[in-house]
């Protein structure tokens, strides 16, 4: 049994991009009530993007997980045309799905030691402590991906280059801003709060930016994906087979 389905990426992505703008409305809207009119409820960790284990985690952590599946879809057609970047694309699939879990369980987090930084005095752009592992990857993602990227289609390059330097930008650049405002003024003004929601926003629209890419290389590569659903228990059929015999 085959199921045929029909995908717009420009309808994905508006609709992604509306959750993007709700959240980053609601959770700029936090900010000003808890630091201008001091206004704090319980209620507000659920949107603030500035928090963990909250709806907009989730709505990252969702994304970045749809990200790997259609990597994973992509793998699974190159591995059947024999293509030279199979395990490129299998690689990319299991960084997604790391960075999606890593998204819920703040894993990075773990090396943000303002006293270690203190002590190894660090500059400013590197007092969150887990930057520099995240630099050393990204040099190593990028000289790992700089041919798979030279030769992917002149669109899909311009789409794939574009989502990273979006991601990137929020979780490393302004990770560092932050770092630094943390640092030298504390956390707890309306500036250092803006800063890490810009964070968060470039992120989630640097992962839009890159499913858009995924579905559109998807609509080039073939002109329809057809799913192919197999209905029914192996076991109970090789028993069912074994006793014609």
């Amino acid at each position: 049994m085959q199921l045929k389905i029909a995908i717009s990426p420009r309808t994905v992505v508006k609709y992604l991009l509306i959750g993007v703008v709700f959240f980053t409305l609601i959770s700029t809207a936090i900010q000003i009530c808890k630091y201008v009119f001091d206004y704090r409820d319980e209620w507000m960790d659920l949107f603030n993007l500035d928090r963990e284990l909250n709806l907009p985690t989730w709505y990252s952590a969702l994304m970045l997980g749809f990200c790997s599946l259609l990597l994973r879809i992509i793998a699974v057609g190159k591995k059947q045309q024999g293509d030279r970047f199979t395990k490129d694309w299998q690689l990319l699939s299991l960084i997604f799905f790391g960075l999606a879990i890593d998204e819920v369980l703040s894993i990075h987090e773990v090396l943000i030691i303002p006293e270690v930084s203190e002590a190894l005095n660090l500059p400013w752009f590197l007092h969150s402590m887990w930057v520099i592992p995240g630099v050393v990857f990204v040099v190593w993602f990028g000289k790992r991906y700089s041919k798979f990227v030279r030769c992917l289609p002149p669109k899909s390059k311009q789409h794939f280059v574009v989502a990273a330097c979006t991601y990137i930008g929020g979780a490393l650049v302004m990770e560092m801003v932050g770092s630094h405002f943390a640092e030298s003024q504390g956390q707890q003004h309306l500036p250092y709060a803006l800063i890490a929601t810009a964070e968060e926003v470039l992120e989630m629209i640097g992962i839009v930016i890159f499913l858009y890419a995924l579905f559109y290389y998807l609509s080039k590569w073939t002109e329809q994906l057809d799913l192919q659903i197999s209905v029914g228990d192996p076991i109970s059929d090789r028993k069912s087979r074994c006793s014609k015999t």
